[in-house]
């Protein structure tokens, strides 16, 4: 079945959704070999995914994942990585803010693979037990309106699957669907892409997924999230509409910020970027944050539109509010972690402990 299938594509034919799934199955479940993955996710990227292909894998994909049955409606803020410039990490330190402006915000993301800190990278940095279950992630959701699931916990068949993609070297689907596969299934939800032809493909994805409010951005310096130093691409869906237009920081009376002001680095640099920037300090990295976490408040529902969400940014910031919404995650999320350990230590036989 695989190699039909990998005759389809090298013709440049899409696949269909039934064989797309047939297709993830077989990776999921491992019944095909190192040498077929790598061939299919290279013939893949050679012809490039479809909206058909990517919305029946990142289906497929979440039945093979763990779940987190969350009766919440959440938000979520995620690119795909790969982009050109190495930012400091934007979408982390804006979803603080986004939580401070009642958005609950269910995270999730893992170490770095195209910069030098991934979001679980900096969270550790910052002081965040970044290993909690799914039960402890939701009493963090209930209690602050903001949790992170980092992904080797939740996609726990990807470890053969990223062998073979650090191998291939190239940029494949799975950069894609990861981001698709919250688990807790966020119903709101900015994504980051970092090609302009994603951005109405990925929306309808995200639409066809469940999303109700969504956007997919790409700045056009090549950032897979709201740019402060370029325009920026969206494509904005509701239910009702999908809408694609162009804002720059000037468009809210934010001045652009140059690439030096916005570049990341090691884990405990960028932690201190997200710190400064909840602290108030002024400069670039702060029009990131507000750009894109305005534009999270917005989808998530606090504003009526995306200038709104700017302003009530900038003053859930310089109240203290999102400074404060980072102290309360660092805290709970050590606090739950100790608690999982004595749970632990207490639940395990006698024997086991000699």
């Amino acid at each position: 079945m695989l190699t039909s299938l990998l005759k389809t594509i090298t013709k440049g034919k899409d696949l269909n959704q039934r064989e797309s799934s047939i297709v993830m199955e077989q990776i999921m479940e491992g019944t095909i070999s190192d040498v077929q993955l790598a061939g299919f996710l290279a013939a893949l990227t050679t012809k490039g995914a479809s909206e058909e292909e990517i919305t029946a894998f990142a289906r497929t994909m979440r039945q093979y994942s763990m779940h987190v049955p969350c009766t919440m409606d959440v938000f979520d803020i995620v690119g795909t990585g790969g982009g050109r410039t190495k930012t400091f990490n934007i979408s982390t330190t804006a979803s603080f803010v986004i939580a401070a402006g009642g958005v609950r915000v269910a995270k999730h993301g893992n170490r770095a693979k195209t910069s030098r800190s991934g979001s679980a990278d900096v969270l550790e940095a910052l002081g965040a037990n970044i290993f909690l279950s799914p039960e402890s992630c939701l009493d963090m959701l209930q209690q602050i309106g903001l949790c992170y699931f980092y992904t080797r916990y939740y996609y726990y068949m990807m470890k053969r699957i990223d062998a073979v993609r650090e191998q291939l070297g190239i940029y494949t689907v799975f950069d894609v669907l990861r981001p698709l596969t919250n688990p807790a299934h966020a119903v709101y939800e900015i994504l980051g892409v970092n090609a302009p032809h994603l951005v109405e493909p990925m929306a309808h994805v995200l639409a066809a997924l469940g999303v109700r409010h969504g956007m997919v951005v790409y700045g056009q310096d090549g950032s897979d999230e709201i740019s402060a130093s370029a325009a920026t691409t969206i494509c904005e869906f509701t239910p009702e509409s999908f809408s694609t237009y162009e804002i720059r920081p000037e468009d809210f009376n934010l001045p652009r910020a140059s690439r030096d002001e916005l570049r990341g680095g090691l884990p405990k640099h960028n932690a201190a970027i997200t710190r400064a920037v909840l602290d108030g300090h002024k400069g670039g990295a702060r029009t990131a944050v507000l750009l894109n976490a305005g534009a999270g408040l917005y989808v998530g529902g606090s504003v009526l539109n995306l200038y709104a969400g700017i302003r009530k940014a900038a003053r859930l910031i310089d109240s203290g509010l999102a400074r404060q919404k980072l102290d309360d995650f660092l805290v709970l999320s050590q606090r739950l972690g100790q608690a999982e350990k004595v749970k632990l230590i207490a639940d395990r036989e006698p024997e086991d402990m000699v």
